[in-house]
């Protein structure tokens, strides 16, 4: 028995020990540069998948089929599978950094020009006849005809959206070595000193949104330069925001292409890091709820069919609002009273304890198991709708009130028989629901709703059922009150839920306090606040 006992102590001590020296290799090991693909190299291939617009080779200049043609996503150069190779020798891609202080040239690519585009000198359409004719500016933008080439001047001046756009010269590079091979890596950047510059960092997952995030993607590497845009499933947001920390006193803004889990995973990051100035964010929604998204105005889902230049031009205009960020302190009760096992994590949108955390956690499971094929918005809501009625069968959070103690500012509150509390930091909840504004005329005790406030607001939901009625407009949550200090103890294990993240949490105590403010844009083309 004393053996066995001796034989336990000593495998855990070995895994933390191995855990330990795991950790101590990757510290030293880690790389402090942005690795930035090299463009020197080769041009970033992707299939053709439009079916509105006639493309050509750039090489051969034979009609490419969707099926078989492939473009660059930086600079626009296209190829059949068999000029790829001699495309990458013969025509540059895009460059990302120059070592020279002179004035930017235009880099003219032939054919295969955006739709619906016209002629910056004679105003006329361009692209009209088949074949590859007339020339498009990769960084500018701008679109000419053969014949009024030479009348635009040769130095480009980056175009409209110049202020958004970290230009080659102020990129410096290094690069490093490792044990495979040799890195292009960013090491600094240079400020070009324009009035006003802004530069926008672009981050996506490419696996996110049915491919939406690789589309994202590739739509920005056309319009900014390619290292601006960052991909979530190659880099953490950490390493996305290296970029922030380079530019030093200039102030930048970050559009993050995802859903609520990935936008607080991104504002997480931001306030670790402590950056100053706090770059803004601006957001395209990818995911299926996108509460934030929608009451900072940047809608409900990303349409795929929408110009990215029209993105670019809301977040001109975009002005900047607080959002209060909220720490949540999780101490589990018993654990023989280690410290190192309260949890810490911050919120954004809401924290809910019950049925719509239950039934979120039953579509999280469903839809990282390795029999979920296939997905889409649609297909989602209605898995969603299925596991809500299942909830009005099953019931598993029945009588959350007598497993479950709120306080409010430290005043504990009388609960009546529910299966839900959902704590709200914005007026929108499970895909666009204002549920503490609905029917609010009558109850003057309580104030109105704010995301900057310092504030929180506290409901209670009957049912799954109540649930289902309130997404639908058909009736109210039951009003708990307004904090801005809350505690919550868990007598019982149930499903917790925060920004749409949802787990099964064991007894424990939340405590949820007022942290900072978080930086947003909020899109005054389709809201005003």
């Amino acid at each position: 028995m004393l053996e066995d006992g001796f034989i336990t102590v000593l495998c855990i001590l070995f895994i933390i020990f191995f855990i330990l020296i795991q950790n101590l290799i990757r510290y030293l090991i880690r790389e402090p540069y942005i690795h930035i693909r090299d463009v020197t190299k080769e041009h970033n291939w992707k299939s053709i998948n439009t079916e509105n617009k006639a493309y050509y080779c750039s090489i051969c200049e034979s009609l490419l089929l969707n099926i078989s043609g492939l473009i660059c996503d930086s600079c626009g150069v296209c190829a059949d599978p068999m000029c790829v190779k001699v495309a990458d020798k013969q025509l540059m891609c895009k460059i990302i950094t120059v070592s020279t202080n002179e004035p930017m040239k235009h880099h003219w690519i032939k054919g295969n020009l955006p739709p619906n585009i016209v002629c910056d000198i004679c105003n006329e359409e361009c692209d009209a006849e088949p074949g590859l004719t007339d020339w498009w500016c990769c960084w500018c933008q701008r679109c000419v005809h053969d014949d009024c080439k030479s009348e635009l001047s040769k130095i480009c001046d980056f175009g409209k959206f110049k202020l958004m756009i970290i230009p080659p010269s102020s990129l410096e590079v290094i690069n490093v070595r490792n044990t495979v091979r040799r890195r292009l890596c960013l090491h600094s950047i240079i400020s070009p000193n324009w009035s006003e510059w802004n530069p926008l960092i672009v981050v996506a997952n490419k696996k996110s949104g049915n491919n939406d995030g690789a589309e994202i993607l590739s739509l920005f590497r056309r319009l900014l330069n390619p290292a601006q845009v960052v991909d979530l499933s190659e880099r953490d947001p950490v390493a996305a925001l290296e970029w922030c920390r380079l530019l030093g006193k200039v102030t930048c803004t970050v559009l993050v292409a995802g859903g609520d889990g990935t936008i607080a995973w991104l504002l997480n990051a931001i306030h670790k890091l402590g950056l100053e100035p706090v770059p803004s964010v601006a957001i395209i929604p990818l995911g299926t709820g996108n509460d934030l998204s929608r009451v900072l105005g940047w809608g409900k889902e990303h349409d795929p069919n929408k110009d990215p230049t029209e993105i670019l031009q809301e977040i001109q205009v975009a002005q900047k609002v607080k959002l209060d960020r909220w720490t949540v302190m999780i101490k589990p009760y018993g654990g023989l009273g280690l410290r190192n096992l309260n949890q810490t994590f911050y919120m954004y949108n809401y924290l809910s304890v019950g049925v719509d955390a239950q039934v979120t956690l039953n579509f999280h499971r469903t839809r990282e198991s390795r029999f979920y094929f296939y997905s889409s918005r649609l297909f989602n809501k209605l898995l969603y709708l299925c596991f809500g009625m299942q909830q009005v069968v099953e019931r598993e959070c029945k009588d959350l009130n007598k497993n479950i103690e709120l306080y409010l500012d430290d005043k504990r509150i009388d609960l009546p028989s529910i299966e839900s509390i959902v704590i709200l930091n914005i007026p929108s909840w499970a895909a666009g629901v204002n549920l503490w504004n609905m029917g609010l005329e009558g109850h003057e005790k309580y104030g109105k709703q704010s995301i900057n406030d310092g504030k929180l607001e506290v409901v209670a939901l009957y049912s799954s059922f109540h649930m289902a009625q309130l997404q639908v407009g058909l009736s109210q949550p039951y009003r708990l009150g307004q904090a801005s200090n809350i505690k919550v103890k868990v007598i019982k294990s149930c499903a917790v839920q925060i920004d749409g993240e949802p787990w099964y949490q064991h007894p424990c105590e939340f405590s949820i306090k007022y942290c900072n403010k978080a930086t947003m844009l909020v899109n005054t083309d389709r809201k005003s606040m």
